[in-house]
């Protein structure tokens, strides 16, 4: 029986792998719709290299061993692999990004393209099973997260390896050196999945310290080889380009969507949401004396919400607390997360109105989390007082 089921979920991995694959490109790359992000993502898939954003790590990672700037006006660098792609800013991903691509990085650009989205999928894979789903179905799985938009999008980016950052982080939570290593892993991408290091401080699991700084070393000798001007010119790019491209109307980050489409009001609201989720959860750290899922899913959440600059798929990383939302939330927490993602499905992330429609998606897995903390909290008394009657 058992292996009957694990026959069928891989069988409808393959059927599912197998129907994305058939799906064209979209017809306009500058206006895909709301469909575009899995028609973009199957044409990356079958190689080929549609425009997407891992064009300026492809370009950033050969820059580092060839010479010239990893930062250019992103229109040369879309040129340089023969895309016509109208971006008159430069990259704001840190030149530890560009390392990530490096066993990529010497492919032709639409082979590159196609082996990275393969990959993409497999840690989409690896980060269901570090959650808990047994193989077979962490298998079938993978390919319905890229029909979500945010999970289509991240094949042509670096956020498949922060969500496998965390989760693995959470899968190696009684071994802090080898969190600490999947921690570091994700906040290669971008600094913020760093976060996740917290609730072992609090809990002064300091190992976690350990691997985190091991794989952050090497990353800082590999550019000190490659490129030792590389930082200085990500600071000096990011300052600058990164207030320009903060505020953006499509800019779906939580704190500056907020201020930006509801005002200081709104500003307010989100401060108010990231304290309550991050608050709650050291205060639980603190009372119950270990990590559990959903103080793990509490600080993946605040390493989203806390972005300067985000996009659709920025959202990726939300998997793990909708994942716990909807298995073990109580039904606001389940409606929230819902909410949450339904929200992208309608969304064009090309298209001004995203900005705060993704940044509510970002909040409502935010309230999801408050709200089944009060359910696993209600559930967990419950089963203190049947252990007593009993």
């Amino acid at each position: 029986m058992i292996r009957g089921v694990r026959r069928i979920l891989l069988g409808l991995a393959v059927v599912e792998l197998a129907l994305v694959l058939v799906l064209p490109a979209p017809s306009n790359p500058d206006k895909p719709g709301i469909t575009g992000g899995i028609r973009t993502a199957a044409a990356q898939l079958r190689g080929e290299g549609p425009p997407v954003d891992l064009v300026q790590d492809y370009y950033g990672a050969r820059a580092l061993g060839r010479g010239g700037d990893p930062y250019p006006v992103l229109t040369r660098t879309y040129a340089s692999v023969g895309l016509d792609w109208r971006a008159s800013h430069r990259s704001t991903h840190p030149p530890t990004a560009f390392l990530l691509l490096l066993p990529v990085a010497w492919m032709p650009w639409k082979v590159a393209a196609a082996v990275w989205g393969a990959l993409m999928l497999v840690a989409i894979g690896i980060a269901w099973w570090a959650l808990g789903a047994r193989p077979e179905l962490a298998a079938a799985l993978t390919p319905l997260t890229i029909l979500w938009p945010p999970g289509a999008w991240s094949l042509g980016q670096l956020t498949p390896l922060w969500l496998l950052g965390i989760a693995l982080a959470w899968r190696f939570r009684d071994r802090p050196d080898g969190a600490g290593t999947s921690i570091a892993v994700a906040s290669l991408t971008k600094f913020l999945p760093a976060l996740a290091l917290v609730p072992f401080l609090v809990l002064r699991r300091w190992r976690v310290l350990g691997g985190f700084a091991l794989v952050w070393a090497i990353a800082l000798v590999e550019l000190a080889v490659f490129r030792p001007s590389a930082f200085g010119r990500y600071l000096s790019v990011a300052t600058s380009v990164g207030d320009e491209q903060a505020g953006r109307g499509e800019n779906s980050a939580l704190l500056p969507a907020f201020a930006h489409h509801l005002g200081p009001a709104g500003l307010v609201a989100a401060a108010a949401l990231v304290a309550a989720v991050v608050g709650s959860s050291i205060a639980r750290l603190r009372s119950r004396g270990r990590l559990d899922e959903w103080t793990a899913c509490a600080w993946a959440w605040a390493s989203v919400a806390l972005l300067p600059i985000a996009w659709i798929y920025s959202l990726l990383p939300l998997v793990p607390a909708l994942w716990l939302s909807l298995r073990r939330g109580g039904i606001v927490s389940r409606a929230l997360a819902l909410v949450a993602i339904a929200i992208p499905l309608f969304v064009d992330p090309f298209g001004l109105p995203g900005g705060i429609r993704l940044a509510l998606a970002t909040a409502a897995v935010g309230a999801a989390l408050i709200t089944s903390r009060v359910s696993l909290e209600a559930l967990r008394r419950e089963s203190t007082q049947r252990s007593g009657r009993s």
